[in-house]
């Protein structure tokens, strides 16, 4: 009975005489086999485009999570006041300490309350960098909507009827917050974005 050649190659089967023989497993041997020429199994690298629209989309979650809260902290004296004068006007006055702490209690909701909603941006915008072609649908939706609300809160601080943030702040808050929201609505369309997410 013949022994098998020590030095053979581990990349070649040896079949010892007697043994039924198996068909090779894909892949086996060398050299290793050559990737597909379409092109489909390398990777596209991340375009920036998609990079920026996903930090876009990060920018405009933090400017509405945190920063407009902390607007809402500069000035609670004057918010304490519109909230006192607004109960004496619906007839269930509160006092002055209680309107204070309504005051500071207010910007913990409107935090937690937008940080609810902004989980399905951050979501989408994680997703869009993998690639996901159903993320940039559900953030041109949802963009959308983010562009309506900046136009409202834009026209809320120019007429006044946020009187506890200085308008000239808030202005800049609304124009900030819609310029990150087309800019991420615009670059994931872009052509690179296209081929990257339509790979």
């Amino acid at each position: 009975m013949s022994e098998p050649d020590p030095f053979a190659s581990p990349y070649h089967q040896v079949h010892l005489p007697g043994e039924p023989k198996a068909p090779l497993p894909p892949g086996h041997g060398w050299p290793a086999p050559m990737p597909s020429a379409d092109g489909r199994d390398v990777p596209l690298p991340r375009p920036a485009t998609i990079t920026g629209a996903f930090w876009s989309w990060i920018a405009g979650s933090v400017l509405v999570v945190l920063v407009l809260p902390g607007l809402m902290y500069t000035g609670l004296d004057l918010l304490a006041a519109d909230i006192e004068r607004d109960s004496v006007a619906q007839g269930d006055p509160v006092t002055p300490t209680g309107a204070s702490f309504i005051a500071r209690f207010v910007p913990v909701m409107v935090l937690f309350g937008f940080a609810v909603l902004s989980v399905p941006y951050v979501i989408a915008a994680f997703k869009l960098r993998s690639g996901r072609n159903w993320a940039r649908v559900l953030l041109a939706v949802l963009g959308g909507f983010g562009v309506v609300f900046a136009l409202l809160v834009l026209l809320m601080f120019a007429s006044g009827d946020m009187p506890y943030v200085h308008w000239g702040v808030g202005f800049g808050w609304s124009l900030a917050h819609l310029a990150a929201c087309l800019l991420g609505l615009v670059t994931m369309f872009l052509p690179p974005s296209n081929a990257y997410v339509s790979r």
